[in-house]
């Protein structure tokens, strides 16, 4: 028996190069199970298992994120460590003071 994904169902799953996504179809009716599967492969990057997450959550959560009129959830992906942002966040802040005097 397979499993029947209805509008709106999301079943994330991780794969040894990437995330695979299957979704309900928009059009399912009931005499068919037609799901739509999508892939999301890791790139050659240090952070490829976030990156490709990443994409996974914007595209297939997308209506849920916050916008400028919309309260939601907010998602970021960063290139740096949390030391490095706040090495960079410690240094923009001393430039400002420095400035200021």
């Amino acid at each position: 028996m397979k499993p029947e994904y209805g509008l709106g169902d999301v079943l994330i799953k991780r794969v040894s190069n990437g995330w695979i996504a299957v979704t309900g179809n928009e059009h399912h009716n009931s005499d068919s199970n037609d799901s739509m599967c999508y892939v999301y492969r890791d790139t050659d990057s240090d952070s490829a298992v976030a990156e490709s997450l990443y994409e996974l959550l914007i595209d297939q959560f997308g209506c849920y994120i916050q916008s400028k009129r919309q309260p939601g959830l907010k998602i970021e992906y960063s290139t740096l460590t949390k030391e490095q942002e706040e090495e960079l966040d410690y240094l923009t802040k001393n430039q400002k003071n420095i400035k200021k005097r």
